[in-house]
C-alpha cells in the first residue's frame, strides 16, 4: 500500500514538471527521424522566427515526454573565432584627392577574403570598387560597389573599416573610393585579418524573407514609404529596387513602430539611417528585428520623388546544435512570452562538439491549441493542473505526518 501511494506521489510531480516545461508554447514543429545518435544541427528558417523573439529566448527542443533536451544557439556572423589581426600590410597610395582615392595593397595570405582600413574617426560616407590581379598588370572585379561607412572610435582617433569579399587567390587588391569632389579619407595603414571560421562555415548565410507589400505617399521633400511582412520574420538585412531618377545620392531613415499608433508622419523609432545611390548596391545591414510593419523616409529634397519597387527583408542564419538520441521523436516548440533563455551544462562543452554535423529538417508549423499533444494538459484545464499540484502537496504532508509519527514513537520506546 505505501509503495502504491510513493509511485502516486512520483507520477504527480512528474506530470507537473512535463506540463511545466511545455505550457506557454504557442507552435510547435515535427523534427526528421534520428536513424543515428549524435549531434545535429537545426537551422531556424523564416517560418520558424516569425513566431520567435528576436533574442531566440522562447525556443526549445523537446521529446516525447514533453522534457527539454540542451542546445546551443549559434550565430555564424558573429562567431568570428581564433582571429588574428596583421598589423601593417603592404600598400601604396597611388591616388589620393576630391576625385578619388586608389590604394594598392599587397596580400600576406595565399587565400585573402578581407582588408581593413584604418582611418581617421570620420563619419562620411564614400562608395569604393576593389578589384585583383597577381601582376598589377591585369585587373579582374571583385565587387563594384561596397558602402565604407566607419564607425568613430569611442577610446581612439582611428577606427578599422573592415571589408569583406568573397575567398580569391589574388596577391595584390586594388581599392577605388569615390570622392565625388569631396575630401577624401585619412587612411594612415592597411590592416588584414586571417580568415575566420565564421567565413568559411556553410551555414553562414542569408535567409531570405517571403515578398513584402508597400504603400509610398510622396510629400514635400519626402518620400514615406509602408513596408508590410506577412508576418513578423526577423530580419537584419534589407534590399531595395528602385526606379524614377538615373542619378541619385540621398539618405534615408528607417523607423519601426512603437506602438499601433503609427501612420507616414509617426512612423515610431529610428532604427537606422542609410544612403541610397545610383552606383550602390542597395544593400543594407541594420540592427536585428521583427518588425510586422516598418517605414523608409527618403529626403529628396529638391529632387523629384525615387520610386521604391522592392524591399527585400532577409535575416542572418540562426541554428541550433544538440545531441539527439536515435529512434526518439523530436519536436520544436516556440513562442512564449514569458519563456527566458535556459541555462544548459551543453554551452560549456561546445568545443567537444565536432565541427562536421548533419542539418536535421523540420515540418510545417502548427499551432499548439489545434492539437491535444502539447496544449491538451493546460487548454482550458487549469483545474488539472491545480488538482495535480494540490494533490501532491496533500500526500508529501501525509507522509511528512506518518514519518513524524514514527520518530515519536520510537523515541518514546
Amino acid at each position: 500500500m505505501k509503495k502504491n501511494w510513493i509511485n502516486l506521489l512520483l507520477f504527480s510531480l512528474i506530470s507537473v514538471c512535463c506540463v511545466a516545461q511545455t505550457g506557454g508554447y504557442k507552435f510547435y514543429c515535427r523534427l526528421d527521424s534520428v536513424e543515428t545518435s549524435g549531434f545535429y544541427n537545426i537551422e531556424i528558417g523564416p517560418e520558424i522566427n516569425a513566431r520567435l523573439k528576436t533574442d531566440y529566448s522562447d525556443l526549445r527542443i523537446v521529446n516525447t515526454a514533453g522534457k527539454w533536451v540542451p542546445h546551443i544557439l549559434h550565430t555564424p556572423v558573429q562567431e568570428q573565432s581564433n582571429e588574428v589581426l596583421i598589423m601593417d600590410s603592404k600598400f601604396s597610395m597611388e591616388e589620393n584627392t576630391a576625385a578619388k582615392t586608389v590604394l594598392i595593397t599587397e596580400s600576406r595570405q595565399s587565400i585573402s577574403s578581407n582588408i581593413g582600413l584604418v582611418i581617421t574617426n570620420t563619419a562620411a560616407e564614400r562608395f569604393c570598387t576593389i578589384s585583383g590581379t597577381n601582376d598589377k598588370q591585369n585587373w579582374f572585379v571583385i565587387n563594384d560597389s561596397i558602402l565604407i561607412n566607419p564607425v568613430p572610435a569611442k577610446d581612439a582617433t582611428e577606427n578599422i573599416f573592415r571589408i569583406d569579399f568573397p575567398l580569391n587567390n589574388y596577391r595584390f587588391h586594388k581599392i577605388v573610393i569615390r570622392n565625388n569632389g569631396k575630401d577624401p579619407f585619412n587612411i594612415k595603414s592597411v590592416v588584414e585579418y586571417i580568415t575566420s571560421a565564421s567565413i568559411t562555415n556553410p551555414l553562414n548565410k542569408l535567409n531570405n524573407n517571403p515578398a513584402t507589400s508597400i504603400q509610398q505617399q510622396d510629400s514635400g521633400k519626402i518620400s514615406y514609404i509602408k513596408i508590410t511582412q506577412a508576418l513578423p520574420y526577423h530580419f537584419d538585412h534589407i534590399s531595395l529596387q528602385l526606379s524614377g531618377v538615373k542619378y541619385y545620392n540621398r539618405k534615408v531613415d528607417v523607423y519601426v513602430p512603437i506602438n499601433d499608433l503609427h501612420a507616414y508622419t509617426t512612423p515610431g523609432q529610428l532604427l537606422q539611417t542609410f544612403t541610397i545611390s545610383n552606383n550602390s548596391t542597395l544593400q543594407y545591414k541594420m540592427p536585428l528585428t521583427n518588425a510586422l510593419v516598418f517605414y523608409l523616409l527618403i529626403s529628396n529634397e529638391d529632387n523629384l520623388p525615387i520610386m521604391v519597387n522592392e524591399v527585400k527583408t532577409a535575416c542572418s542564419n540562426h541554428y541550433l546544435t544538440a545531441y539527439l538520441d536515435a529512434k526518439t521523436p523530436f519536436k520544436l516548440i516556440m513562442d512564449n512570452e514569458a519563456a527566458v533563455m535556459p541555462d544548459y551544462d551543453l554551452s560549456v562543452l561546445d568545443n567537444n562538439i565536432p565541427d562536421s554535423i548533419a542539418v536535421l529538417q523540420y515540418g510545417s508549423i502548427t499551432a499548439a491549441e489545434e492539437t491535444n499533444e502539447i496544449s491538451a494538459p493546460l487548454k482550458n484545464n487549469n483545474w488539472m493542473l491545480w488538482s495535480a499540484i494540490a494533490a501532491a502537496l496533500l500526500i508529501l504532508l501525509f507522509f511528512t505526518y506518518k514519518m513524524l509519527k514514527e520518530v515519536d514513537k520510537k523515541k518514546r520506546t
